[in-house]
């Protein structure tokens, strides 16, 4: 039954295409994109607007008051995709299937200071239940918002509840955008703008999607709750034109965290700092430092991330970008020493390198050539990577951070080369294409301790939002 669900949705979204591309014409050229994160959208601008055209404009702005200043505004997701594997995990074994997400936001808005918002979840795949692609359905957001006037560009928020986040470069803290269940929190959340200074600081616990209809339980005030507890405070600062700084504190519990020697309760403490923006007219930057201090079951943790991506603007008719990213993360130096050096990514996106998630930064260090050619309504994004492990007493994790490989006793580095492309094509405000594949070469490392199968991933999707 669920088989002929997904196929039945890909079909009458392939039949809504001509619908949806038309609509593209109609559409006015200052309606606002629709954003990453749902949470965020505001459709108040339609006050008064008759001349705005945009598909499914009447579930924008529905006035409830006299006033019109109270309104709610609705929207969805439609996510079809269609994955293929070969020799997942290294192994000889294959695996395709078709999964799709389904999403539904509604925003209350009670006047210039308070708000509610919601957003329902589904999940599904042809091939059963997996981990983070199945769910039948829950809330995957669900918070108040409350606003407190101040004088000027200055203004001060609050919000309690399920909420998406997503920080800075998401070296730590990610949207997980690969997966049909993407990542949320139970948090209270304080965000504040004062001349310019953003500060953000929040204290929660996170949502572990499982697969029956509203069984992702609310555990804020959970005492026996075994999901890891994070916590944060942080500002972004302005330095100059086209340049922000970010400095930021994110405190990390887990009741179990597995890493090279050491499994138990972890209490991770992680400093970082970023700087990114603009370099004259044609070089763009993003450079982050994050250092990290704690307890792992008695092993005293010290450890790094360091990253720095740079893209240069080439001076041609089609929009090109070279770029080169370095990524290093520490790894643990010697088994039994009562230290662990592993750096842990926290809650990253698991697509960091790829929708394939191969490998996750932690005991990685990596290099990646790249080039990207923006088009009209396309964009092609040609990734060729290098990982090596840091140290050679560590092993290869997964994502979110998963011991796959032990690497004691191994004294290769190379774990192997990643081939990736990416080609999205935007149709319209409402619809795009991407497809994204990825093709891992096996090294050394691989090789020396297990299966060792090159991986082969391809992901053709079609989204539809409104």
């Amino acid at each position: 039954m669920m088989k002929f669900i997904i196929l039945l949705g890909c079909i009458f979204s392939i039949g809504c295409l001509p619908t949806l591309y038309a609509q593209e014409e109609r559409s006015a050229a200052d309606v606002p994109p629709i954003k990453q994160m749902r949470a965020e959208e505001n459709y108040s601008f339609l006050e008064g607007r008759d001349s705005a055209r945009l598909l499914l404009k009447s579930l924008k702005w529905m006035p409830i008051s006299r006033k019109k200043n109270v309104f709610l505004s609705v929207g969805g997701q439609y996510r079809p995709r269609f994955e293929h594997f070969s020799n997942v995990n290294y192994t000889s074994e294959n695996q395709s299937y078709f999964s799709q997400r389904l999403a539904l936001n509604a925003n209350l808005t009670l006047g210039k200071y308070f708000r509610v918002f919601g957003e329902l979840y589904h999940g599904a795949t042809s091939a059963g239940e997996i981990m983070l692609q199945s769910d039948v359905a829950d809330w995957h957001q669900a918070f108040v918002e409350i606003k407190l006037p101040l004088k000027e560009r200055n203004s001060l928020s609050f919000r309690f509840g399920r909420q998406e986040m997503d920080l800075g470069g998401s070296r730590l803290i990610g949207l997980r955008e690969g997966p049909n269940i993407r990542q949320s929190f139970d948090l209270a959340k304080f965000r504040a703008l004062l001349n310019d200074i953003q500060i953000l600081a929040f204290y929660g616990t996170y949502v572990k999607p499982n697969f029956e209809a509203f069984d992702n339980c609310f555990d804020l005030f959970n005492s026996s709750r075994a999901d890891p507890i994070v916590w944060s405070l942080g500002a972004r600062l302005p330095l100059a034109e086209k340049h922000s700084f970010d400095v930021y504190y994110i405190g990390f519990q887990s009741d179990r965290t597995k890493l090279n020697d050491v499994v138990g309760k972890e209490n991770r403490h992680s400093l970082g700092v970023r700087s990114f923006g603009n370099a004259g007219k044609r070089w763009m930057y993003n450079t982050e430092v994050i250092y990290q201090f704690g307890d792992l079951e008695g092993s005293r943790i010290t450890a790094f991330n360091v990253e720095t991506d740079w893209k240069y603007k080439l001076r041609t008719k089609i929009g090109t970008l070279l770029g080169l990213k370095l990524d290093i993360s520490s790894g643990d130096r010697e088994q039994g020493d009562d230290y662990i050096q592993t750096f842990n990514p926290l809650f990253v996106n698991p697509a960091i390198y790829s929708l394939a998630g191969l490998n996750t930064p932690a005991n990685l260090t990596s290099l990646h050539p790249n080039i990207t050619f923006i088009f009209d309504k396309m964009t092609v994004f040609i990734d060729y990577a290098f990982f090596y492990r840091t140290s050679l007493n560590d092993g290869l994790y997964a994502p979110p951070r998963f011991l796959i490989r032990e690497g004691s006793g191994q004294s290769d580095r190379n774990i192997g080369d990643t081939f990736g492309l990416m080609m999205s094509y935007q149709l319209n405000r409402n619809t795009s294409f991407d497809l994204r594949t990825t093709y891992f070469i096996a090294g050394n490392f691989i090789e020396a301790s297990g299966p060792a199968e090159n991986t082969f991933y391809i992901a053709p999707t079609f989204n539809f939002r409104f």
